[in-house]
């Protein structure tokens, strides 16, 4: 049976967002992995099968945490099926982009970059669906111009030592910001951190028990 995770959305201003995003729990305990970074191991089944595998009972207003660059995934059916489960939202959530830029640039040689996420977010929206996009850098702002919000997550280098400290967070959403503009930003907070600058707070991932 597959286990869930919940990233919580709190402080929502400028506009309609999901409460939540629910994707699958990280395969490892976070006193041996930062949950952001232990999501991108490698993982058996696809965002065809999370959906699937939802419990029956939903937080209300909740969207997907899907990862989006399997080259099997079809939108149009993923599309359909949360539609089925009453599901709007969804969000590239593990990332590719989260990963350093030496092994970026090999999986851009293979297309399974962040680029191909992007493209199936756009072909979700195609489908009804509202998308949030999960970014690591600026330079990937060219691609969301069809999300409804970006979610600024720091690249995995910067989890060495667990959670970034807040002043690096907050520096990057604004690069992103920059690079951005007019789109909602979503940041990557904890309980009592400030949440200046940013339209919505996404609390780290936490067990969900329906």
């Amino acid at each position: 049976m597959r286990s869930f995770s919940k990233w919580q959305i709190t402080g929502t201003r400028g506009g309609t967002l999901p409460s939540c995003f629910l994707g699958s729990a990280p395969p490892l305990p976070p006193n041996e992995m930062p949950p952001e970074i232990s999501l991108l191991l490698p993982r058996t089944g696809s965002a065809q099968d999370v959906v699937d595998d939802l419990p029956d009972s939903l937080p209300a207003g909740a969207g997907l945490a899907l990862f989006l660059a399997d080259p099997n995934l079809n939108p149009a059916r993923l599309a359909r099926r949360m539609r089925e489960r009453g599901l709007s939202w969804v969000c590239n959530l593990p990332s590719v982009g989260q990963h350093e830029h030496e092994f970026r640039r090999y999986l851009r040689e293979v297309d399974l970059d962040h680029d191909r996420e992007m493209r199936a977010l756009e072909t979700l929206s195609g489908h009804g669906i509202s998308t949030i996009a999960t970014v690591s850098s600026p330079l990937d702002c060219h691609a969301v111009a069809q999300a409804a919000a970006v979610f600024v997550l720091p690249p995995l280098p910067d989890f060495s030592h667990g959670l970034p400290h807040l002043e690096r967070r907050t520096q990057l959403e604004s690069r992103v910001r920059a690079a951005a503009p007019g789109v909602l930003l979503l940041g990557l907070r904890e309980e009592g951190e400030g949440t200046v600058g940013l339209d919505a707070a996404v609390r780290r991932p936490e067990p969900f028990t329906p």
